[in-house]
């Protein structure tokens, strides 16, 4: 199964979703959710798509943003996000910036996690985030 990517412009309506679900439901496992940045232009489509389908779960959602990528981790904690990062890490034998914000810690709102998503961009890799 090849990984399909979504489209960067249904990210702020998925994290809304997310965040109305985690509102709703009492059953819900985990009110937490990550996002994580993957600076990825030194590596072949192939080869990330790859690595993604190793180490990435089914049920987290993968942007692709030019040549690097936003992953939407449903019910993953900070500690949670970055052990994925280190198993991509490990796998590629590449070092990444801890480049994830979590709700609702980050942000209480889609807007506003979003905003720090930007900043945590922008600090760590100089990227300038249009979502």
């Amino acid at each position: 199964m090849i990984t399909e990517f979504f489209p960067i412009s249904t990210l702020k309506s998925l994290i809304q979703h997310h965040i109305a679900l985690i509102d709703r439901s009492d059953t819900y496992n985990t009110g937490e959710f990550a996002l994580l940045f993957l600076k990825m232009d030194n590596f072949d489509n192939l080869e990330i798509k790859r690595s993604i389908q190793i180490i990435f779960r089914d049920s987290d959602i993968i942007f692709n943003v030019g040549e690097n990528y936003i992953i939407l981790l449903p019910k993953t904690n900070w500690n949670g996000a970055f052990e994925l990062l280190k198993g991509l890490q490990d796998f590629l034998d590449q070092e990444f910036q801890d480049s994830i914000v979590t709700f609702p810690d980050d942000g209480g709102c889609a807007d506003g996690l979003l905003e720090s998503f930007k900043n945590v961009v922008k600090k760590y890799y100089d990227i300038e985030l249009d979502i």
